[in-house]
């Protein structure tokens, strides 16, 4: 049986210009990974939107999994890296840190 060889789809990378990660470096890893990789890799986008992670930054999202701390002369490398043998994220879009659901479920078992 032959095996159908998959072609990877392009990320969708997001990299957070708000006010804290733009001040620790953003714009230049957008521009890093901009010119960096090429268009059948990822779509890089600037957001304004705050991945709640802003003393960790500058923070980008690549297919909605968090990457916390990017520099901009690693972030291609970095980028490769997590697209070619992903991890298991605990932080994504739209997740809670353990801190937070600690506080959601007292306030849960306080109904």
């Amino acid at each position: 049986m032959d095996e159908i060889q998959k072609k990877p789809s392009q990320a969708t990378i997001k990299v957070c210009v708000h006010k804290d990660c733009l001040l620790r470096g953003s714009e230049d890893v957008y521009n890093n990974l901009k010119e960096g990789l090429t268009k059948e890799e990822a779509l890089v986008l600037k957001v304004d939107t705050c991945f709640s992670y802003c003393e960790e930054g500058p923070n980008i999202a690549l297919n909605d999994n968090i990457l916390k701390g990017v520099r901009p002369f690693a972030a291609v490398e970095q980028v490769r890296t997590e697209l070619d043998n992903p991890s298991c994220k605990a932080d994504g879009l739209g997740s809670r840190s353990l801190a937070e659901l600690d506080d959601v479920l007292d306030g849960i078992e306080n109904l």
